[in-house]
């Protein structure tokens, strides 16, 4: 697979990374077979894996942490906080490590800040934010990051208050059309030589009708890795027949992809972006 360095982190990883979010019984995937999946996609290239505490009950951070296990060094983990301040995002952090069964995170994300009052909340004294610095000077985490599904200024705004290592941010061809995170700060991204991770790349299963052009178009985009939610060996080996035979959509495929995806520009097909996300009947407002 094409690899791209990392931002500064002095990584460089495959276009193509393991979403882990649904190896779990919820999602049909036994244990036996997300292990087998973890390992298999290490075999074949993939380093970087993105959980998160909350994942099915701990369920999704415990599977890679049976891997990881015995072959932590293969791996990048990337796991997430919801929690903004310093005393319970310390509780989830611990409780992190202790289910990846590892004495240190990659990359910690404070997770899905959407908007200025929530930036507000992890910047603040006695904020997330805090734990992060403290986890990062006892070498508990690597490096600091920070995602947000819906309003790209709000990480914009956060650049500017905190150096943060790495963002991760909705890159599918139907972000391309509302609140474009590839469109506003990617830029600033490359400007600082700040890592940028993608997500959201099949729409949570809305675009399945073009998927292999759905990943073709966020790779060719200019992040450095897609983060590609998967829940079964099927759907792990069909992303990296893609991967491995990536070539970027030319012009007139991606005319006829755009052309195919805009009816499915609405809210309730891309709720992370609309004002309420259990009720998606209006776009977010700036």
């Amino acid at each position: 697979m094409e690899e791209r360095v990392y931002g500064k982190t002095g990584e460089k990883f495959p276009i193509l990374s393991f979403g882990a979010m649904n190896i779990v019984d919820g999602e049909g995937c036994s244990e036996k077979e997300a292990i087998k999946m973890v390992n298999y996609a290490l075999d074949r290239g993939i380093r970087y894996f993105d959980t998160a505490w909350w994942y099915w009950e701990g369920e999704s951070e415990e599977r890679l942490g049976k891997v990881a296990k015995h072959r932590r060094k293969e791996m990048w983990i990337a796991t997430k906080t919801l929690e903004r301040t310093r005393r319970e995002s310390r509780e989830q952090l611990e409780e992190s490590l202790r289910r990846l069964q590892t004495d240190y995170i990659d990359e910690w994300r404070m997770h899905y800040v959407w908007s200025f009052d929530e930036l507000d909340r992890i910047t603040a004294p006695g904020g997330a934010l805090e734990t992060a610095v403290k986890a990062r000077e006892e070498g508990k985490i690597r490096f600091i990051s920070m995602s947000n599904h819906g309003n790209p200024a709000v990480q914009i705004k956060a650049l500017e208050l905190f150096p943060f290592d790495s963002v991760l941010f909705p890159a599918s061809v139907l972000d391309r059309f509302v609140l474009s995170f590839v469109d506003e700060l990617l830029p600033v991204i490359k400007t600082k030589g700040i890592a940028s991770a993608g997500m959201k790349i099949v729409a949570i299963g809305k675009l399945a009708t073009v998927y292999d052009k759905a990943l073709r178009y966020a790779f060719s985009q200019p992040i450095d890795t897609a983060v590609v939610g998967m829940s079964s060996m099927a759907q792990l080996k069909k992303d990296l027949a893609i991967a491995e035979n990536y070539r970027p959509l030319d012009e007139t495929e991606k005319l006829a992809l755009f052309k195919k995806v805009l009816p499915k520009v609405t809210p309730q097909n891309m709720p992370w972006k609309a004002e309420d996300w259990d009720n998606p009947v209006e776009w977010l407002k700036r």
